[in-house]
């Protein structure tokens, strides 16, 4: 049928459209990534092409991660309370892997599994400044080998530029100390040393 689309599975000669796409699907948030990861002389793009032609690693088009769990944990003495659910948290995560080019919604050869320790909210201020701290493990899902396993803290602030009502400007520091603390995640995985190639499973 004319005009009828096809789709077949990406190569390495597709490595800059693919990085590309996925700078303009992210809405800055890979550039901003790459621009971090670039040398003198290299541009953003060139950055995610070389990404994407890998074989194993962050960013390659054979590799990639499955959210798994979203869990509130249990032990600390600042627990989790905060306007910003566990469901909604697992949801800006599967976006934000997607959007980096590291995620995928099943059959990823990874698992990352997440567990927000605390968050510790200020009764009221004329600006307000929320720490986030969050723990994650990464695990290939074939063998349950631990690839990273890091807890990570981050800082989300708000003023009353941004909100008058302190509920309003809680609620927008709680959500910018989660972003960063996710793109903080995204970083270090793009920063993690390239994994052994997959092995095999023999049927």
């Amino acid at each position: 049928m004319e005009g009828e689309l096809t789709f077949r599975p990406a190569t390495k000669a597709d490595a800059s459209a693919l990085a590309v796409l996925v700078a303009i699907g992210g809405e800055g948030l890979p550039a901003d990534l790459w621009s971090t990861l670039k040398v003198p002389g290299q541009s953003i793009l060139e950055v995610g092409r070389e990404r994407a032609v890998r074989e194993q690693g962050g960013f390659s088009y054979r590799n990639a991660i499955v959210v798994g769990s979203v869990a509130v944990g249990q032990d600390s003495a600042m627990p989790w309370r905060s306007n910003v659910s566990p469901a909604e948290i697992q949801e800006t995560l599967v976006r934000t892997l997607a959007m980096a080019g590291l995620g995928t919604p099943q059959g990823g050869r990874w698992r990352l599994d997440v567990v927000l320790v605390s968050l510790q909210r200020p009764y009221a201020g004329f600006a307000m400044t929320v720490p986030a701290q969050i723990a994650y493990r990464l695990t290939e899902v074939a063998t349950g080998t631990v690839v990273y396993d890091s807890v990570l803290t981050t800082l989300g602030s708000a003023s009353l530029d941004d909100a008058v009502t302190n509920e309003n400007r809680l609620r927008i520091a709680e959500e910018r100390a989660v972003r960063a603390n996710l793109r903080r995640l995204v970083e270090e995985l793009y920063a993690l040393p390239e994994p052994p190639p997959a092995r095999q499973v023999r049927r």
